[in-house]
């Protein structure tokens, strides 16, 4: 629509551009002169004159229609109430002291008192002026002795919403002035969160706080969590430092057992923000341990709070329980069971088959007769079982079944160590392969990504640049299908180097695992003119591999129950989930008492429950910590034993770790709405040129229409009617 047009008091408001209806006015006109002075010879002059005045008349009505005449009817003016919005950053990152009044949050007082906005008292010295504290939302507060700088989070654009939403009826916002640090964790567009200041007439103004450009700033985690390992074996402390303006920086890396520094790295942090860690431990006795992870400060470094993690390694002795069943016996299996024969870590019960229902039947501790589990309750009493070939014919497929039962759903493993173990029931769910008959021969094995972090092949890859230690292997075995989750921790290569397939094979099934070894051969590995005894390669891998698997089960060897927690590190606000399972689960345990501890101090008592009747064997608790430290969840089982669960606290929140001022960010919020990045000596001029402004709407005006009228319509109705009817009366068409 067109700006009205004002005539004396009245003004046009054209429904078209005045131009067009002019030029519509004098063309019609035109016309109809021409038109109507041409008309017959029985008209007298009078007579078309009179026909002329009436068709120009009506014409001259449409037109004023078009334009729209109304007059202008002046409103009485709207006072509002005008209050000036100030909102002072209550996140935790405004507790940096970086500047010269010490935190932020005090230097933002500071300023708001220095700005003549405060009393004494903190108060504000206006009735007009509403204080907010924002972090997740603002909240008004009636002074700043309400700021804590406790908010987890900072959502800036939820916050200005809420403060302009906060406005009553009859009043407006003559600006938002936020006091900040430009941290916004929300990750709304500036510019929309400025637009809709704008659509209020509302702009924005910040105050940056605190210390612009880099700062340095190291946080440690833990990321890896081995619940616990064996005396003497190798377990690996992960954990990732995340670097905040640590370009090219050197790092010294800490490792500390209780109070005692016991290893140290050297890491050049080059430009990556985030880099891995690792120590590798051994311990000699039985135990619980804590570790903790430190990097020494930074020389700069704003927050040195968040630069150690800790976790706990529990070191066991019990005997692993094995089962070895062999159905077509072979050199690779013959000196695995020595292998495990001479391991005291291992007590094994071996049964090989060596033709139809004959069989050696093996056990290294004496615990009367051996024969094959048919239920999964009886192959629970092992902590791992390895199958050789044939072994279809040893196990019905009832026996099948049931050991698929154990490993699913009794958190079982199962090492296939000749690849595919079974004939004609190779259907089933355990294997993590689907195998081929065909072979490549004279392979060498290869370590794969997946496989580097894991410590029996960690090891492989030490006594690789020996040539006696890792001698090539005979063949690999070819694979039709790979199932989900399997992850290849080794891969076989041919003597020119093009990959032969998989060589292990590792796969998560239900609540256990399997792996598969896709290899012949492995028995060459202990023959080595330079080592002696269980010193061998062979001896070390196998010794490592079980260990390693046995790190990933529930149970501890040799106990009816195991308790564990679901992480050694929690983050303060999030849970922590602790699980017993029972290896027998015909019992009938349906609670298990749990006490908490920090500090010695007992925090709560609750218990281990069943949460699924179709899973009796497994019994769980959760608990919300409440502060950050060290926790202990020991649990009373039914036959007298007690286990302990350890974890820390932690409080790593993001509002402390990015902790430099966002002016970018800031700059684009209030110059979307109208307003502008305050430097500190300028919010006091800023006050005095809001309170100076007129806090009375403009005169507002409305328009009422002239032409909507019922006369006006008869009145064109009329001289159309009587044009038309001396027309027909003068004898015109």
């Amino acid at each position: 629509m067109n700006m009205p047009l004002p005539i004396l008091a009245f003004v046009f408001d054209p429904i078209v551009p005045l131009g067009a209806v002019v030029l519509v006015g004098i063309l019609l006109g035109i016309f109809t002169i021409a038109v109507y002075w041409r008309l017959g010879s029985s008209l007298t002059a009078t007579q078309k004159v009179t026909l002329l005045i009436l068709r120009l008349a009506a014409l001259a009505a449409v037109l004023l229609l078009l334009l729209q005449p109304s007059r202008v009817e002046p409103l009485p003016p709207v006072f509002s109430q005008q209050v000036t919005i100030v909102g002072v950053d209550d996140s935790r990152s405004m507790g940096q002291r970086d500047v010269e009044q010490g935190t932020r949050s005090e230097a933002a007082k500071s300023l708001l008192g220095e700005a003549g906005l405060l009393r004494a008292d903190g108060t504000p010295n206006s009735a007009s002026l509403r204080l907010f504290k924002f972090g997740a939302e603002a909240t008004p507060i009636t002074g700043t002795s309400l700021l804590r700088v406790d908010a987890t989070t900072t959502r800036v654009h939820d916050s200005v919403t809420g403060m302009l939403s906060s406005l009553k009826a009859g009043e407006d916002a003559r600006a938002i002035i936020l006091l900040t640090d430009g941290h916004d964790l929300q990750l709304v567009n500036p510019a929309k969160t400025g637009l809709n200041a704008r659509s209020r007439q509302t702009p924005i103004y910040a105050v940056p706080i605190g210390r612009q450009g880099k700062v340095k700033d190291v946080a440690a985690r833990i990321t890896s969590y081995q619940p616990y390992c064996y005396v003497k074996q190798k377990a690996r402390i992960s954990g990732a430092l995340r670097l905040i303006g640590c370009e090219l920086e050197t790092l010294d890396v800490e490792l500390l057992r209780g109070d005692k520094v016991v290893q140290t790295q050297r890491i050049s942090a080059g430009e990556d923000p985030e880099i891995p860690v690792h120590f590798e431990v051994t311990e000699p006795q039985v135990g619980q341990y804590e570790y903790e992870l430190r990097v020494r400060p930074l020389e700069g470094e704003v927050d040195t709070e968040n630069n150690h993690a800790i976790t706990y390694l529990n070191v066991i002795d019990q005997q692993i329980q094995v089962l070895v069943l062999e159905g077509e016996p072979y050199w690779d299996t013959s000196f695995l069971q020595r292998s495990l024969m001479r391991n005291d870590k291992i007590n094994v019960d071996i049964i090989e088959q060596y033709a139809t229902g004959k069989a050696h039947r093996i056990r290294k501790k004496d615990g009367g007769k051996l024969k094959i589990p048919e239920t999964p309750e009886e192959w629970r009493h092992y902590d791992a079982v390895i199958l050789g070939r044939s072994v279809d014919k040893m196990l019905s497929p009832a026996g099948v079944h049931s050991l698929e039962a154990y490993v699913r759903n009794g958190g079982g493993t199962v090492i296939f160590s000749r690849g595919p173990a079974f004939g004609a029931q190779a259907a089933n769910e355990l294997e993590p392969v689907i195998w081929t008959d065909g072979v490549t021969e004279h392979v060498r094995l290869k370590v794969a990504r997946e496989g580097q972090a894991v410590a029996p092949f960690r090891a492989l890859n030490e006594a690789e640049a020996n040539a006696d230690a890792l001698p090539p292997l005979i063949a690999a075995h070819g694979i039709s299908e790979k199932k989900p989750l399997a992850a290849t921790l080794a891969l076989a290569q041919g003597t020119d180097g093009a990959e032969a397939g998989p060589g292990f094979i590792h796969r998560r099934f239900g609540e256990g695992q399997v792996l598969s070894v896709g290899v012949d051969g492995l028995w060459r590995w202990a023959f080595n003119s330079k080592v002696e005894g269980i010193n061998t390669v062979f001896d070390r891998f196998w010794d490592q591999l079980i260990l390693w698997l046995m790190a990933g089960r529930d149970f501890l060897p040799a106990q009816q129950f195991s308790l564990r927690a679901s992480s050694a590190n929690i983050p303060l606000g999030e849970k922590i989930y602790v699980r017993a399972v029972l290896r027998d689960a015909n019992q009938s345990v349906r609670e298990i008492p749990l006490t908490i501890e920090q500090n010695g101090e007992v925090v709560t008592r609750t218990a281990l429950t069943v949460s699924d009747s179709r899973a009796v064997d497994k019994l769980t608790a959760e608990y919300l910590p409440a502060k950050t430290g060290k926790y202990q969840a020991t649990a009373q089982f039914p036959d007298g034993t007690k286990q302990t669960a350890r974890f820390m606290v932690f409080d790593e929140n993001v509002e402390q770790m990015e902790v430099a001022t966002d002016t970018n960010y800031l700059r684009r919020l209030c110059e979307s709405s109208g307003g502008r990045v305050l430097k500190p000596d300028e919010l006091g001029t800023l006050i005095a040129e809001l309170k100076n402004s007129n806090d009375t709407a403009p005169p507002a005006t409305r328009l009422c229409s002239l032409w909507d009228k019922a006369w006006c319509f008869w009145l064109i109705g009329l001289v159309f009617g009587t044009d038309w009817f001396l027309r027909r009366r003068w004898g015109l068409c």
